[in-house]
């Protein structure tokens, strides 16, 4: 992104959601994600994600060198557009439900430091839904929908996936199985759409449950 493009934007007090797991030139950045882990055997993305949400796509590993990745390039234009009085916002497109959420905070945190990823991916994102009034900060006033983190995102922006309690509506739940803890202690409930078999790591085609 050019200046003149970025200070239009950034005047006009645009908000440039640049959904970077997709974005750029050369490879899909998620791939990126593929690779440095096995994110399909991830406990949370097993029991929160149909298993057609999260195989075969997921466990498919592309090796290639750091460089080819461009969200460092594309946090610079958004951080350009911010600082001309804009707004930046995460995406995530739609692959990993959940998890590139927070692969989109880290990939603006490679190339504009922790605070500034933490920032975008809330008041930022408030700012573009409109809501800034009600959530975004932590603020008198404000809808008390927060996460509470085992560990600081500012020492290791990975951290932001290292969820201890998610609060909603002045309800507490676990950060893992979403059961409630406070006020009441009550099971999320059945996960229907979990399918045990479909985990089970023998020999069959991940299309075999087609042809069954």
């Amino acid at each position: 992104m050019y200046r003149d493009l970025s200070t239009f934007l950034g005047q006009a007090e645009s908000t440039y959601s640049p959904t970077f797991v997709v974005g750029g030139i050369g490879p899909w950045n998620e791939e990126f994600f593929f690779a440095d882990d096995e994110v399909w055997l991830d406990p949370k993305q097993r029991e929160w994600m149909p298993w057609r949400q999260v195989i075969p796509h997921m466990r498919r590993v592309w090796k290639r060198p750091d460089t080819d990745y461009t969200f460092p390039f594309i946090t610079l234009g958004m951080m350009d557009v911010i600082e001309a009085g804009g707004w930046g916002a995460i995406g995530s497109h739609g692959q990993a439900h959940g998890i590139a959420s927070h692969w989109e905070i880290w990939m603006i945190d490679a190339a504009a430091g922790p605070m500034a990823a933490l920032e975008v991916a809330s008041l930022h994102g408030a700012v573009f839904l409109g809501a800034q009034q009600d959530i975004g900060s932590i603020e008198v006033g404000k809808l008390a929908d927060i996460l509470v983190l085992n560990s600081n995102p500012l020492d290791n922006i990975r951290n932001t996936t290292d969820i201890m309690y998610v609060v909603q509506g002045g309800i507490v739940r676990d950060g893992l199985t979403l059961d409630e803890v406070w006020p009441n202690q009550v099971p999320y409930g059945e996960h229907w759409w979990v399918d045990p078999d479909a985990w089970l790591m023998d020999d069959r085609p991940v299309n075999y449950w087609d042809r069954r």
